[in-house]
């Protein structure tokens, strides 16, 4: 990895720890009955009590607890050595989640009309994680032997 860019696997893995802890919050939030505060916005008791934030069942935090904590795994792995599968699924994964929180934003948006602080933070912490994988570059591999006479890379 160049030089000037080994601030992406700290920057992805601390991301993915923040989005972690605040899904993790949101999930205790969930099953303990009771309403986080908002902050900056209006709305977080009509989003966090919505039908929208359970899924087949599952809290939405909790699946993002779960998500968040396999983009931390992810992210050590990145920064104790960054392999070609490792990079690619990190990718594939920061490109789900966001894929995943764009319509929970509009649905907040469009059909609740209100916002939760926490939730916008975990959407906007995995957009950013999204945006800074397209830097993550994995390392070239070795192509065996070069031929006398042929010209280097």
């Amino acid at each position: 990895m160049r030089r000037s860019r080994l601030w992406v696997p700290w920057f992805l893995a601390a991301a993915a720890y923040v989005g972690f802890v605040i899904s993790l919050y949101l999930t205790f939030v969930h099953y303990r009955g009771y309403v986080s505060p908002c902050y900056v916005v209006h709305g977080c008791e009509q989003v966090q009590t919505s039908k929208y934030s359970v899924v087949l069942g599952i809290p939405v935090a909790l699946l993002g607890t779960i998500f968040f904590g396999l983009m931390v795994y992810l992210g050590i792995g990145l920064l104790t050595g960054s392999r070609a599968a490792l990079v690619r699924a990190h990718k594939v994964l920061a490109f789900l989640g966001a894929l995943a929180v764009i319509p929970l934003f509009l649905l907040q948006a469009i059909v609740l009309r209100a916002f939760c602080t926490y939730c916008v933070a975990t959407e906007i912490v995995m957009l950013s994680m999204w945006a800074v994988s397209f830097l993550l570059t994995a390392p070239v591999r070795d192509r065996g032997p070069v031929e006398a006479g042929a010209p280097t890379a």
